[in-house]
């Protein structure tokens, strides 16, 4: 019940913000991949039921690579994916789930002389960044990812082998976050302004955001909607008009 509910309002709002039908690509949260059934199912109904073609663009091999490839290199690869898809010339949305937002978002700001994104809809998206690693259990991946984060979180080394660690924001650790971590200062424009990727993130037609009100995987949930911790302190959550670094 809970899935169909979720299912339906990601249905309502692709057909809310669509005026004609444009094809869509979903990029996959994280320890996932294209060829699961879940993310092959919703890919499909979604498809269906909205009258727009979709496609799951996979990254590498998916679920080991979402955990250990970092973003930029992530990111080129989709880049390349999209600009031979031929369908997607007049522009398309995206859907990201989770982790596969910063893809999306990535796509978006820096993929050059790609087809045009229209719309984004965002499902528990780690937006502003997330202040803890993301649940991950007892396999083989989670043990290495274990292991890399005792060397320290903003080292290079972590930062070009372990994912995660490009949207991680310590709030009590800003200053290395703003200096050792890859990825998320560039995406949100923190530390060295881009008037292009600020641009081309404003270019979307429509920005959707959903948070889901359970969550505890991202810490803080708040950070689908760009709501982050103010820099220093762990006591209260600044909604985005307000989160600013």
């Amino acid at each position: 019940m809970k899935f169909t509910l979720f299912f339906i309002n990601v249905l309502f709002t692709l057909h809310s913000i669509t005026i004609y039908s444009l094809p869509f690509v979903v990029f996959h949260g994280i320890s996932d991949k294209c060829s699961n059934g879940g993310i092959t199912h919703f890919t499909e109904l979604l498809s269906n039921w909205s009258g727009s073609s979709g496609h799951c663009i996979e990254i590498g091999n998916g679920e080991w690579d979402s955990w250990f490839m970092p973003f930029p290199k992530q990111i080129d690869i989709a880049c390349q994916k999209l600009k031979k898809m031929s369908e997607l010339s007049e522009g398309y949305n995206i859907i990201g789930l989770s982790q596969g937002n910063m893809v999306g978002r990535g796509v978006i700001e820096f993929c050059d002389d790609g087809p045009p994104v229209r719309n984004l809809i965002s499902l528990a998206g780690p937006h502003a960044g997330i202040a803890s690693i993301p649940l991950c259990g007892s396999g083989i991946w989670c043990i290495l990812e274990d292991s890399l984060l005792k060397l320290a979180i903003y080292s290079n080394f972590i930062q070009a082998h372990l994912a995660p660690a490009g949207y991680i924001k310590i709030p009590t650790d800003i200053a290395n976050y703003r200096k050792g971590c890859k990825f998320l200062p560039v995406l949100n424009n923190e530390v060295h302004r881009n008037s292009t990727y600020k641009k081309r993130f404003a270019s979307l037609e429509n920005l959707v955001l959903i948070m889901f009100e359970k969550d505890e995987i991202l810490v803080p949930k708040q950070t689908s909607w760009f709501g982050y911790y103010p820099d220093g302190s762990f006591s209260t959550v600044l909604p985005a008009q307000k989160d600013i670094s």
